[in-house]
């Protein structure tokens, strides 16, 4: 459990089988995905179809059977779902990997629940994998999510890895070593 800034209390469930096609939902059909996907905001940014996402969010990352290719993580709060996080790939070179995030709906933007996962999957990953650096890659268009990664302990780079493809036009890399505040 995390405490975050609003002293509420929030968890991480991993993901199961029957959360893939919400997870699909709450990012391509709940009222903050125009804050990160499709025009008018992200005509470079698309919304995928069911078969685009099933193609990234394999099912590994809701049945756990892959782990170090990847997981999603249902954010709780309360008991009740207010989002979902995942790691992508651990590279076993480096010890790092990718996060995504985003919450169901925006009543639960600015309560702290994304940095709260944000630092909870941090402290998961650095517990089971040893994992040393996350990175996250938001858009210089969504300034909340920039911020939350900030708040979490996330720093801007200068320059992309070869390893990682920019999510965006404009893409904000960002990158926590774990063990820093």
């Amino acid at each position: 459990m995390e405490k975050n800034p609003t002293t509420e209390t929030i968890s991480l469930r991993p993901s199961t089988m029957e959360d893939k096609e919400k997870v699909f939902r709450w990012l391509t059909r709940s009222n903050l995905t125009a804050e990160m996907l499709g025009p008018p905001k992200f005509p470079d940014t698309l919304v995928p179809s069911w078969e685009e996402f099933d193609n990234d969010y394999l099912d590994y990352y809701f049945d756990g059977t892959q782990p170090m290719k990847g997981r999603c993580f249902i954010i709780t709060h309360k008991g009740q779902e207010v989002g979902q996080i995942n790691y992508n790939h651990i590279d076993p070179r480096d010890h790092s990997t990718e996060l995504d995030i985003w919450l169901s709906d925006k009543r639960f933007t600015g309560q702290g629940f994304g940095t709260g996962a944000l630092r909870l999957i941090c402290r998961f990953l650095a517990e089971t994998f040893g994992c040393r650096y996350v990175y996250v890659q938001p858009s210089r268009r969504n300034p909340k999510a920039i911020r939350a990664y900030l708040k979490a302990g996330f720093r801007e780079q200068a320059y992309f890895p070869p390893e990682l493809v920019p999510d965006y036009e404009d893409s904000v890399l960002l990158k926590k070593t774990i063990g820093e505040k």
